[in-house]
């Protein structure tokens, strides 16, 4: 309704495909159509004209030969220009160490890129046909975000399929390609939790970025902002493969810029962060092996995967503070690779309680998730934590380092498990409390001992009330 005939024809609108049928089939497609609700139409039919004919109410509105659509255009060059991040002024910020660590910990929940967004997804119907074995908000108050959905799309099979995504573009602005790297790393990361199969992940790739054609006048960053894009595809070709991941599709919305206007009639041009979300799906081998980010039972010990570094450049923890920082979080394949796979097979023998990534705004927040999940306390010595050097305890609980987790673990099986993961980064840093209580120790230091209903009131103030 009110489009040109070439609009219509070059529309990107989502959700719709194109097929091909058979004349003597179409009767058949379009029960089979209405059957499940879905519209369909008879648009026209292939020829041997060699010709893409168009009409619209009965008149040509385009014809078109073949053999033009399938020359190629000219290739596009465009300058490009890498400028280091500390040679465009970027650098640790200096900041002492808080004092008041249960107040800090308290406004990281509530800060936008953390808080709770239930709001949005209970507007939505995420039941699938009663086959869902992980929903999008896990725990006791079905009130946490997982790491990822699991679905069982034909009932009689105990395989599922994974599903979640992930975007960090506050990285871009120190390395465009650190974001990529992170971001891939990161949906990995929470589809292996669940216990997904590394083996059978696809991934799609979603590009917004600001328009990368220099211009001295309009766009006079255009080379550094091209260079951002080059640096973002180095990542995601060298990081799906390291992954074997193959891309199943992907989008590119490559012109996000704009004029805002000012106070005196004057606009100024605005781009948007180079950006680029990851969205994958894998295979669930056994859905009676999935693993939820809520903690289960008092007494399970609690397990660090992974290392971590000084590495709060792009961090929530930075931005709470109006920083940027310099030390981006840096992916390193090759370590990584070897925890993924035992964890998996540790996954898939039953071994491990609730697994959870360390995803934005570190071990501190995700560790505080998992308590409120699962209603129950946690205990926890950052002293005993694995790090790649010595960090002070701000550090510890809020740096963004890649490829970590939260494993929580049954005593009786904590042989079985060590022996599983042996070769792997880890440490095992507390246990489950009984009680409704969060401690975390920095050695003989109280760092944090707080009650989880104010933990939990301060994860859902900011957007609470929306719904």
């Amino acid at each position: 309704m009110g489009l040109d005939q070439w609009e219509i024809w070059v529309s990107e609108s989502q959700e719709r495909m194109t097929v091909g049928i058979k004349p003597e089939h179409w009767n058949r497609f379009q029960d089979l159509a209405r059957k499940h609700n879905v519209e369909c139409a008879d648009i026209g039919s292939y020829t041997d004209s060699g010709k893409v004919h168009l009409l619209y109410e009965g008149k040509t509105c385009a014809s078109v030969d073949l053999d033009f659509l399938k020359s190629d255009f000219p290739q596009w060059i465009f300058e490009a220009e890498w400028q280091e991040p500390s040679a465009r002024g970027l650098f640790e910020p200096v900041i002492k160490e808080p004092e008041d660590y249960p107040g800090l910990l308290k406004n990281m929940l509530s800060r936008p890129n953390i808080a709770s967004k239930n709001w949005i997804t209970r507007q939505y119907d995420h039941e699938v046909q009663g086959g869902n074995v992980l929903k999008p908000l896990v725990g006791k108050f079905r009130d946490i975000p997982g790491d990822a959905i699991v679905i069982r799309p034909h009932l009689p099979s105990l395989r599922g399929i994974a599903f979640t995504q992930s975007l960090l573009p506050s990285y871009g602005l120190i390395d465009t390609y650190a974001m990529v790297a992170a971001t891939i790393d990161e949906t990995v990361r929470r589809l292996l939790a669940v216990g997904s199969d590394l083996e059978q992940i696809g991934g799609v790739d979603n590009f917004c970025w600001p328009c990368v054609q220099y211009d001295p006048q309009e766009n006079p960053d255009g080379k550094y902002k091209a260079a951002q894009l080059v640096r973002a595809n180095l990542a995601l070709r060298d990081v799906c493969l390291a992954f074997a991941i193959p891309l199943l599709s992907g989008k590119d919305s490559m012109y996000v810029d704009g004029y805002i206007n000012g106070p005196f009639g004057e606009a100024h041009r605005i781009s948007g962060l180079p950006t680029l979300q990851f969205t994958a799906t894998s295979i669930v081998p056994d859905i009676r092996n999935c693993v939820s980010a809520d903690v289960k039972l008092p007494g399970d010990l609690i397990y660090i995967l992974g290392d971590t570094r000084d590495e709060l450049g792009g961090s929530e923890y930075y931005d709470l503070y109006g920083q940027i920082g310099l030390n981006v979080p840096r992916l390193k394949i090759d370590p990584e690779k070897i925890h993924y796979g035992a964890l998996h097979l540790a996954l898939q023998q039953g071994l491990v309680n609730a697994a959870h990534g360390i995803y934005r705004g570190g071990m501190g927040i995700h560790a505080t998730l998992m308590a409120l999940a699962g209603d129950l306390g946690l205990e926890m010595d950052l002293a005993k934590v694995p790090a790649a050097s010595p960090l002070r305890a701000d550090q510890l609980l809020f740096s963004e380092s890649c490829g970590r987790f939260i494993l929580c673990v049954d005593p009786k099986k904590k042989k079985a498990f060590e022996k599983q993961m042996a070769g792997c980064r880890m440490g095992q840093v507390g246990k489950v409390r009984k009680d409704q209580t969060l401690i975390i120790k920095n050695g003989r230091q109280t760092l944090i001992k707080s009650r989880l209903k104010p933990l939990r009131e301060a994860f859902h103030q900011t957007f609470g009330g929306l719904i």
